[in-house]
């Protein structure tokens, strides 16, 4: 069969779910997707393959489902005589403006897709980092030094190196710290044990 796009409405409860998505969102995420459904409406085109499964548009289904029930209609553009492969590069070409990678999920998909997807799981938004930029700041006095591990590796390394693997000290209760941290694998000097420093 030619590829052609179809424009339908469908039921909300009639798409399916069941092609999948590599793409996940937070829960705060989600509430601020919901609440711009409230305000401003669904204003996005679902794009469904030729069994009604949602390629692109899960997220907002869910939304939708959650928000407005089984029976709001939605608009969808169906796709039809397209490939699986092309099908999952839609999906990820139509996903890479938000949300996180499933890295896993993603490697599966991607397995036997060979065009350029033009995206970088590896890319964290500045909005989601955990940890801000650990650069000084100028005239903050600090009362601690923070050494941050970004994995179990490096962190029982480094407890190890200063002999409190099993240690734990509460260094402030109900209180703010002021401290500098630095990235573990980014330190200058090396944290050698006592007892290799003798001989």
């Amino acid at each position: 069969m030619e590829k052609h796009i179809e424009l339908c409405r469908m039921k909300a409860g009639s798409l399916k779910t069941g092609f999948g998505n590599p793409r996940k969102i937070n829960t705060k995420k989600m509430k601020e997707l919901e609440k711009s459904l409230e305000t401003y409406g669904d204003f996005g085109i679902f794009l469904i393959d030729e069994e009604d499964n949602v390629i692109a548009g899960n997220q907002r289904l869910k939304a939708i489902l959650h928000l407005y029930g089984p029976d709001e209609m939605l608009d969808c553009k169906r796709l039809c005589g397209y490939t699986l492969s092309e099908l999952k590069a839609i999906n990820i070409k139509d996903n890479t403006h938000a949300g996180v990678w499933d890295i896993d999920l993603l490697a599966d998909w991607t397995a036997d897709i060979s065009v350029d997807l033009g995206i970088n799981p590896k890319v964290v938004d500045p909005e989601e980092r955990k940890i801000r930029d650990m650069e000084l700041i100028r005239y903050e006095k600090y009362d601690y030094v923070m050494i941050v591990c970004d994995n179990e590796v490096d962190y029982g390394e480094l407890t190890r190196a200063l002999g409190i693997e099993d240690a734990k000290c509460l260094v402030a209760k109900n209180r703010r710290i002021h401290c500098r941290a630095v990235w573990y694998k980014n330190m200058k000097s090396q944290i050698v044990p006592k007892k290799e420093l003798k001989g």
